[in-house]
């Protein structure tokens, strides 16, 4: 989060009073009338930039576009493919978009817990409808990128008049660590950090400018609103973000603070109103709809951030500093490494907030440091030790709903703040640009931000289809309940792998497998539906122990949940013969081969 100056006055400020200059106005008196079609060039190259960045970036899925998917593991992509399949399906069926049988059959799955993102879906449902869903995947990595850092350079102008710092804002923002390191893993909800920079602004016109608290509080919910239909646990950090940075502003201003609180109440009243109309039912299926999770989803002890990746980037960053050995000695995974800031950015930055006279600066840093400590979790972790330090995470852990966020994921605001100050920074010293003092300090800025450049180290996965699921062989069990070997599992590697084939074949079944969050009778909290006597029979085979069940019991298992249909695949590296053999004597039915799978219709009787 940022913060910009607190005037006394609650009218909002004349352009001669802020003096703001920027390329979309004419460069003369500030009555002169602004220029909008300059303007739109100068955003279209900015974000055509970003978008050159994201391409380069991606670089590895650009021809086969169609057939890998961008992410080091594939199983969080295969899933953000199913979501993105399942929601212009659950429309033209007319069925419910955020809860769904088509997977974990016939119990279902609350999609406000798990990453429905409908609206990421909706914007994306042109390229998934023609074009297919792995592209539609595809693409939607390379545009969060872009357009997380073009909503930074948009809405910083309301505090950085020129647009070469806030577009370098936008691409550090966009294509910060945190960002970089959520591409890699494929987390498709992460990339797109839109949110962020619209709290910025709401910053400005809630608790410092505060002429329209009604209008402008209506605005936030309806952002939070939006950002529900991205990622919910997105829209916890926000308000926790939001609030820091009320706190700080009022610790620093305590008689504004006093004398705007009605103001601010009633743009509070007004976000939570519109928020609770417009996400109603989300609200519903998170608080008490069904298969909800009825535990702590993660362990907070290893949901914080390591203290050392502060310094020590992954090997995701470009210019590491002869810090490689240390790396792999985090206590996180790469793709929660995404807290790196890096000695030269904090030397230019703690020195700008020490010797540099600029309080929106200072107010920056102090907000920031607030939220890098709270991305270190519950306790401190130090190169994977634990010291035994409590931390304040450990306060909000606690709460209901927000307690079930991860603090590893809040540097996507520090990592704003950071973008911020640097754009801060350069408007700061631009004044002074015909001083040597001034062109040096803008220099450095520029250099330091270079080391936050990513490396070329992102990763691609095969979507290896078999071609039943995308003929006409599939139309045979269009409709039906199916039980996939394999099945659909939360493994990283293959794990998700039926769903995306669930998904390419435009939903034309439902299936008992999944990979989710939520629960059941006998589990509170459940990451991927329980396999039943047929599958661990199958489980068995493989590893070829003895199987503890009879057919009969399988068979009635199958049964009880709705499967008419068996669908064994063709198993690399692996003789299938005796799942097949299996397989026919839970059914009754022999194998029947179409195309490159196996069918089975269970016997009714």
């Amino acid at each position: 989060m940022t913060i910009g100056d607190l005037p006394l006055e609650t009218s909002r400020p004349s352009l001669e009073a802020t003096g703001n200059r920027d390329p979309g106005k004419s460069g003369g008196d500030a009555g002169v009338p602004s220029r909008p079609v300059r303007g739109s060039v100068v955003v279209g190259l900015t974000v055509a930039g970003y978008l050159v960045v994201s391409l380069g970036l991606h670089h590895n899925v650009l021809s086969a576009f169609t057939t890998v998917t961008i992410g080091e593991v594939d199983v969080d992509s295969h899933l953000f493919i199913w979501w993105l399949t399942w929601f212009p399906h659950s429309l033209a069926s007319g069925e419910n978009p955020l809860f769904t049988t088509a997977m974990n059959a016939p119990a279902g799955v609350n999609g406000m817990w798990n990453t429905t993102m409908p609206v990421l879906s909706a914007l994306l449902a042109p390229i998934t409808v023609t074009a297919g869903p792995i592209a539609a995947y595809n693409l939607g990595m390379i545009l969060g990128p872009v357009a997380s850092g073009t909503a930074l350079f948009l809405v910083s102008r309301a505090y950085v008049s020129d647009w070469a710092p806030r577009a370098l804002a936008g691409l550090l923002y966009g294509f910060s660590p945190f960002v970089v390191a959520h591409t890699y893993f494929g987390h498709l909800n992460l990339v797109w950090s839109v949110l962020p920079p619209i709290l910025l602004w709401a910053v400005k016109a809630i608790f410092i400018r505060v002429d329209r608290p009604v209008r402008d509080g209506a605005l936030l919910g309806l952002a939070f609103a939006v950002q529900t239909g991205l990622y919910t646990q997105t829209v916890a950090l926000g308000a926790i973000a939001f609030a820091v940075t009320g706190g700080v502003l009022a610790v620093r201003w305590p008689r504004q603070a006093v004398a705007r609180l009605r103001p601010v109440l009633t743009a509070g009243v007004a976000c939570c109103t519109v928020y609770a109309v417009l996400c109603a039912y989300p609200l519903y299926l998170l608080l008490a709809g069904p298969i909800r999770p009825q535990g702590q989803i993660r362990n907070h002890e290893g949901t914080g951030a390591d203290i050392v990746n502060l310094v020590v980037p992954s090997h995701l960053t470009h210019f590491r500093l002869g810090t490689e050995e240390l790396a792999p000695r985090l206590g996180i995974y790469t793709g929660e490494q995404g807290t790196y800031i890096g000695v030269p950015i904090l030397v230019v930055l703690i020195g700008a907030a020490l010797f540099v006279r600029n309080r929106s600066l200072r107010l920056t840093a102090a907000v920031a440091t607030v939220l890098l400590v709270l991305s270190l979790g519950v306790t401190l972790i130090v190169l994977g030790r634990y010291p035994g330090v409590s931390l304040p995470w450990r306060l909000l852990s606690e709460v209901p709903l927000i307690g079930q966020a991860e603090a590893w994921r809040v540097p996507v605001f520090v990592a704003l703040c950071v973008a911020f100050m640097m754009a801060l920074l350069w408007q700061h010293f631009h004044a002074r640009s015909a001083r040597p003092v001034g062109l040096a300090a803008i220099a450095l800025v520029v250099a330091a931000s270079c080391t936050w450049l990513p490396a070329n180290a992102q990763r691609t996965r095969p979507a290896d289809i078999p071609a039943f699921f995308t003929g006409t062989g599939v139309e045979q069990i269009r409709g039906h309940v199916v039980e996939t070997v394999p099945r659909a599992t939360r493994t990283w590697h293959g794990g998700a792998v039926p769903l995306l084939w669930q998904a390419v074949s435009t939903m034309a079944y439902r299936t008992t497998g999944g990979y989710f969050i939520g629960s059941d009778a006998t589990s509170p909290v459940l990451f991927e539906a329980l396999p039943g006597p047929y599958q661990e029979a199958v489980a068995a085979i493989l590893r070829h122990d003895p199987v503890a069940t009879t057919p009969d019991t399988a068979a009635d298992w199958l049964r009880a949940h709705g499967v008419d249909t068996v669908l064994v695949a063709d198993l690399p590296d692996t003789d299938e013969t005796p799942v097949l053999r299996w397989t026919s004597e839970v059914t009754g039915i022999p194998a029947r081969r179409v195309d490159d799978v196996w069918l089975f219709t269970m016997d009714a009787t």
